[in-house]
C-alpha cells in the first residue's frame, strides 16, 4: 500500500512539472511566433515599397523621354559655313540605323567644320562599318564633297558621363569612339556639336540619331506595378495556405 501511494505521489508530481513547464514555455513561444510575424510583415512591407518605387522611377524616365522627343523636335534649325578637316575625322560605334533602328547598327561619322565662330563638330550621319583589311577605319567613302560647304541643322549637347562606373571613350582605334568626348577630335569647342540634315557625301545617311524608345519605360513600369498589385496577393494565399497546414480545423 505504502508503494501504491508512493507511485501516484510521483505521478502527481511529474505532472505538476509537466503542466509548469508548458506554463513557463507558453509565453516564450508566443513572444517568438509574434516577432517572426512583425519581421515577415515589415519584409513584406519594404518588398511593397521597393516595388512601387522602381513602377514611379519607370514612370518618370517615360515622361522624361517623352519631353526629350517634344524638345528635340521644337529645336530651330540654324545654319553654317566654314571649311571641314577631315583628317581628324571620328566615328562614333554601335550606333542605330536612323530609319530602322532595331535593323542594323553602324557608325556615326564626326568631322570638325572651322567656321568664322570657331571650330565645330560636326555629325555628318550614319554609315554601316569601313574598315581596311588589317581592321583599321576606312573614312575615305565619307570624304566631304567640297572642302568647303554650308549646312543646316539642330544643336544637340555633348553627353555627360553619369555614375561611377564608366566605360573607355574609345575601341580598338583611337579614332573609333565608344562615348562621343569631343576632345578625341578637336582641341576646343563648345558645350555642344551640330547635327546635320544636309548631306555632305553620297555614302552617309544625313538624318538625326533616333531618340530612345520611351515606350519600353512605359513597359517596365506597368511591369512592376503589376508585380506591386499581385504580391500582396500572394502574401495573403501563402499565409492562409500556411495557416490551414498548422491547423486543420480551421479548414472550411
Amino acid at each position: 500500500m505504502f508503494n501504491a501511494s508512493y507511485r501516484q505521489l510521483a505521478i502527481l508530481h511529474a505532472n505538476a512539472q509537466c503542466c509548469g513547464m508548458k506554463k513557463h514555455a507558453f509565453p516564450s513561444s508566443f513572444f517568438a511566433r509574434r516577432l517572426t510575424f512583425v519581421l515577415l510583415v515589415a519584409l513584406a512591407l519594404a518588398v511593397e515599397a521597393g516595388l512601387l518605387t522602381l513602377a514611379n522611377w519607370q514612370w518618370g524616365r517615360y515622361q522624361q523621354r517623352l519631353a526629350q522627343q517634344t524638345e528635340f523636335a521644337s529645336r530651330p534649325a540654324v545654319t553654317l559655313s566654314g571649311t571641314w578637316q577631315p583628317q581628324h575625322t571620328v566615328a562614333l560605334t554601335n550606333q542605330p540605323h536612323p530609319l530602322s533602328p532595331e535593323s542594323s547598327r553602324g557608325w556615326r561619322i564626326l568631322t570638325p567644320l572651322i567656321t568664322a565662330s570657331g571650330t565645330v563638330l560636326i555629325d555628318r550621319g550614319f554609315t554601316p562599318p569601313s574598315v581596311h583589311t588589317d581592321n583599321t577605319p576606312n573614312f575615305t567613302p565619307f570624304q566631304p564633297v567640297t572642302i568647303s560647304t554650308t549646312l543646316s541643322g539642330v544643336w544637340q549637347p555633348f553627353p555627360q558621363r553619369r555614375g561611377w562606373l564608366r566605360g573607355p571613350d574609345v575601341t580598338t582605334h583611337p579614332r573609333l569612339l565608344a562615348f562621343l568626348n569631343p576632345a578625341h577630335s578637336v582641341s576646343a569647342t563648345g558645350p555642344a556639336y551640330l547635327i546635320s540634315r544636309t548631306p555632305t557625301s553620297p555614302n552617309l545617311t544625313a538624318v538625326p540619331p533616333p531618340l530612345p524608345a520611351p515606350t519600353k519605360h512605359l513597359s517596365y513600369a506597368l511591369q512592376w506595378l503589376g508585380m506591386a498589385l499581385a504580391f500582396p496577393i500572394m502574401c495573403l494565399v501563402a499565409m492562409r495556405a500556411k495557416r490551414r497546414a498548422t491547423n486543420p480545423r480551421a479548414n472550411p
